[in-house]
């Protein structure tokens, strides 16, 4: 950001808000879908206790059920896009999805395991 003579900033920086859910709740499901193969590894191995696997299970299944709606060959990808932080650009679902469906996708996905993990 540039200054002036008088010492305040030129401009204003910008503001864009990529979620209508608050910030917070996207950070928890963010945590929630990278720590989804770690969840999974011990939901298989049946390495921890009855609650805590109980809690994985219904996390996992809230996520699982949120990406019921996406195409089984890009499902994984957007696990992995919306734990990272990644966008399009950087996605390996761009080869089968446009710029706008693909976002359409990822913000409903996102939301859907919000509500599932009660959230929102």
């Amino acid at each position: 950001m540039g200054y002036v003579a008088s010492g305040r900033p030129v401009g204003r920086p910008r503001q864009f808000y990529k979620y209508e859910l608050p910030s917070g709740v996207v950070k928890v499901v963010r945590a929630q879908c990278a720590d989804y193969a770690r969840k999974e590894l011990c939901i298989k191995e049946g390495s921890v206790s009855g609650e805590t696997l109980g809690a994985y299970i219904a996390v996992n299944a809230a996520i699982n059920l949120a990406l019921a709606d996406i195409e089984e060959a890009v499902r994984q990808h957007f696990l992995n896009d919306i734990a990272e932080n990644r966008g399009y650009d950087r996605s390996q679902s761009q080869w089968c999805l446009s710029h706008n469906s693909y976002y359409k996708r990822k913000r409903k996905a996102i939301f859907e395991i919000a509500r599932g993990l009660l959230l929102i």
